[in-house]
């Protein structure tokens, strides 16, 4: 049987995992530009909330990107790994990262606060609504 991905879950899997694999990417491959210019555009997220530590930037990056990868398995690969075990890994790891940003938002001005709360409140609907996702199966040689 061949998994069929309806265009909602499939753009919420490629938001999901562009969205991981940018930070993933920035925080591995340039751990200290990470840590002084994220989320970029002039703001700074990640400096107001400590000193530098490049072993927890680049760990934080793999996570992210191993989460990416396992949007872009899903979305490209569905049997091989499931949409809802994607959102599952997805929520360990946002809900307890937006929990932390919500009760340390005081160190960021007010328009960071906002842009913080959105982009890690998406981070944690979007898979929540993906667990309501029910797969389309068709055998192999039916035609859709």
């Amino acid at each position: 049987m061949q998994t069929k991905q309806v265009r909602w879950v499939q753009a919420n899997l490629l938001y999901l995992g562009l969205t991981n694999a940018f930070p993933g990417a920035w925080a591995l491959f340039m751990p200290h530009s990470f840590y002084t210019s994220f989320p970029g555009f002039g703001r700074v997220w990640v400096a107001v909330d400590g000193p530098y530590n490049e072993h927890l930037i680049r760990d934080v990056g793999g996570f992210f990107l191993a989460l990416a990868t396992l949007c872009f398995l899903a979305l490209l690969t569905p049997r091989l790994v499931s949409v809802k075990a994607t959102a599952i890994c997805l929520l360990i790891f946002n809900a307890p990262h937006l929990l932390y940003h919500l009760q340390h938002l005081h160190m960021l001005p007010v328009i960071d606060q906002v842009g913080n709360a959105v982009a890690l409140g998406t981070a944690v609907l979007l898979p929540l609504l993906l667990l309501f996702h029910k797969p389309i199966f068709h055998k192999p040689n039916q035609y859709i």
